[in-house]
């Protein structure tokens, strides 16, 4: 992200990006350099003028309903809309994806298979009990065998912890299966690695209640309605939260969320280009944007038994090649966005270059689709159905983009389209055809490829009839190795591999819109696609 300084900084013993990797040990330094981000991504926030003001009530509408609120094992990013400022985990990314200390302050590898972390003495949860060893066993197990209603599709992106053990109060052990090139990133991307009490299972419904370390409490939460938070008085981090109060409602239909906040009702939305665009200009709001590692991309299924036309590869490339990207970015986005494949542009050195995106892999090329559907043997087409979420819009709009332009190669879209708890069970089951679905943010690079893993539950879901030995081996390889330079090489090699295969199919990157009063400080567009500005924002 942008090297803008924010409030969001270093906490008490915080380190900067070479104080982390020397704290992590010769043998880590691969590990931790392999798990954060080098490159520069857009919209952190710019500097404040300001003295932040302590108190008031900030209203943030979601554009999906979270569904739930439990910490492990959700599959949609909106879940983590709705907990994330309740939750924390042993390390955190500020604003500019630099990995700091959370309620770990330190950790050592002892080798290249276990690591001890040090927990802070004396933080505390929501009901008052300190953070200890004991706690962060519960949640790891929790993370490695979600309880419903979490999936277990969602362990394909937990790096390879064979258990947690405690060794004191405050220390707790890591022993990894393997060495594992993943495991801090996934930390800090904290979406499923959340701390909370041992035994919260047994004390709270943990899809609607919850108790964590966050710099807010939960007051309630309300499926379809929204999530109630109050600042955490005991917080961690001295000074935060600065608002007294954090709410955010569902509100799916865009033209309510800008109705809404034009009334005043609410403090700031995320909004299609189209919606951002009325706000410019009026100097009451102020228009924030910024590329995210939210992708669009089009998922096939390759299950036992079940003969598709799909299951040629040949007609998965007519698919990739008759999709025009840029009319999807132009028609839908408002001409913001950028080609995508596997790994979204923005995330560091690891994304495939533009120019090998758009004239290669993802370019729009109607006569060699119509051609391999002719060689695949399907040159009459057939039809299928492509289930999608119902919100936010632009899955809906892409949808329909995707529907006339296969039509041109006699390919038949029927488009499903299901409110998000039910698309997400769905492909958390492999009951579909074809997905139209996201990609959110991973906490290191293998996240984007876990699924293409034999041995993950996701491939076992969605992929046991398909067979790749050299995918394997790189996806297999490429989690393991420490060393950077050849874990790049792999993952580069894996990409491709991939854009051939088309199991999947990236589609565009979207650049992100969110629209706040004038009064909202310190928000920003935050690459994870998350809402994190929501933590260290102030009204004033």
């Amino acid at each position: 992200m942008s090297d803008a300084p924010t409030s969001d900084g270093p906490v008490a013993g915080g380190l900067n990006r070479k104080e982390l990797l020397k704290k992590g040990g010769a043998a880590g330094v691969a590990v931790a350099a392999a798990g954060s981000l080098a490159g520069k991504a857009t919209g952190a926030p710019k500097r404040i003028g300001a003295v932040p003001k302590k108190g008031g009530k900030l209203t943030f509408a979601l554009e999906q309903d979270p569904v739930h609120i439990a910490p492990f094992g959700a599959i949609l990013t909106s879940n983590h809309w709705g907990k994330e400022p309740m939750y924390e985990s042993l390390i955190e990314w500020d604003a500019k994806l630099n990995q700091r200390p959370a309620l770990a302050a330190s950790w050592k590898v002892v080798d290249n298979k276990t690591i001890d972390f040090t927990l802070r003495q004396g933080v505390r949860f929501h009901n008052g009990k300190e953070v200890t060893a004991a706690d962060v066993v519960y949640s790891v197990n929790g993370w490695l065998n979600p309880p419903l209603p979490g999936s277990v599709s969602t362990t394909g992106q937990i790096p390879s912890i064979e258990s947690a053990v405690a060794r004191s109060k405050y220390v707790v052990r890591f022993n990894l299966k393997k060495p594992d090139a993943r495991l801090f990133g996934f930390l800090a991307w904290t979406r499923y690695s959340a701390i909370v009490p041992q035994g919260m299972y047994d004390q709270v419904n943990a899809a609607r209640e919850g108790i964590g370390t966050g710099p807010f409490r939960l007051v309630s939460f309300v499926p379809g309605q929204g999530t109630e938070y109050a600042a955490f008085a005991n917080y961690r981090k001295k000074g935060l939260p600065y608002l007294s109060q954090l709410s955010l409602p569902t509100l799916p239909d865009e033209q309510a969320r800008i109705a809404a906040l034009r009334a005043g009702a609410i403090d700031g939305c995320t909004l299609s280009p189209d919606g951002a665009k009325s706000f410019q200009g009026n100097s009451n709001f102020k228009v924030l944007r910024g590329l995210t590692a939210a992708f669009r991309e089009l998922q096939f299924t390759q299950k036992v038994g079940v003969d598709k036309p799909w299951d040629d590869k040949r007609v998965r490339q007519a698919v990739n090649f008759a999709i025009n990207r840029q009319e999807i970015i132009d028609k839908v986005y408002g001409g913001f966005g950028e080609f995508s494949g596997h790994v979204p542009p923005g995330y560091g050195p690891w994304p495939l270059t533009r120019a090998e995106l758009r004239n290669k892999y993802l370019k729009f090329n109607l006569a060699q689709a119509r051609t391999l559907m002719r060689q695949a043997g399907f040159a009459n087409g057939f039809e299928v159905t492509m289930s999608t979420f119902s919100t936010p819009l632009d899955f809906g709009q892409v949808a329909a983009v995707i529907k006339s332009q296969l039509n041109q190669i006699g390919i038949q879209v029927n488009i499903k389209a299901e409110e998000p708890g039910t698309f997400a069970a769905n492909n958390g089951r492999g009951n579909f055809e074809w997905d139209l679905t996201a990609r959110g943010m991973r906490g290191d690079v293998d996240g984007y490829t876990a699924e293409f893993n034999p041995v993950s539950n996701a491939y076992k879901i969605w992929y046991p009839k398909y067979k790749n030995v050299k995918m394997w081996r790189l996806v297999g390889n490429g989690s393991i190795t420490l060393d950077p330079k050849k874990r790049l090489a792999m993952y580069k090699e894996l990409q491709r591999i991939l854009l051939e295969e088309q199991l999947q199919s990236p589609l565009v990157a979207v650049t992100k819109f969110q629209v706040v009063r004038r009064r909202v400080n310190n928000m920003y567009v935050a690459f994870s696609d998350f809402n994190t500005g929501l933590k260290t924002a102030w009204v004033s």
